[in-house]
């Protein structure tokens, strides 16, 4: 039938904290050179595991948001990087955002064809037992 899931985008946790930890970076909340908490006091902040935080600090290393050196752990690196990784996060957000649109108005439609099918098929048996009865058919 459709070649889309019914199932909507799902974004993984560590994506969702990684936005977190970005705009909270936007926000102020880290300078450029401090410290950001350690993974297992980040995994508790978000209740996750710390395999959870170390995915999502790595996006932001790959993004240049954060630097994670090791023995000296996660240090805020740049505030104009965390500005372009959440533009970015948020065009996943808008894309999400139209798909679950999309897959709630694929339902929509298969239901109205469903209902067309059944009503075009009772005018058919009525026309046809109508017919049948008047022409003996």
């Amino acid at each position: 039938m459709e070649n889309i899931t019914n199932t909507p985008l799902h974004i993984a946790r560590y994506i969702t904290i990684a936005m977190d930890l970005a705009e909270r970076v936007t926000k102020g909340a880290y300078r450029e050179g401090q410290k950001i908490s350690g993974r297992s006091t980040l995994a508790g902040l978000y209740n996750v595991s710390p395999e959870t935080i170390r995915r999502a600090l790595s996006l932001l290393q790959e993004a240049g948001v954060v630097k994670v050196v090791p023995g000296a752990g996660v240090l805020m690196n740049s505030v104009e990087a965390a500005r372009e990784y959440l533009a970015e996060s948020s065009q996943y957000q808008v894309i999400k955002e139209m798909q679950e649109r999309l897959v709630s108005l694929i339902q929509e439609r298969n239901k109205l064809n469903s209902d067309i099918e059944h009503l075009t098929s009772e005018l058919l048996d009525y026309a046809f037992s109508l017919l049948s009865s008047k022409h003996r058919i």
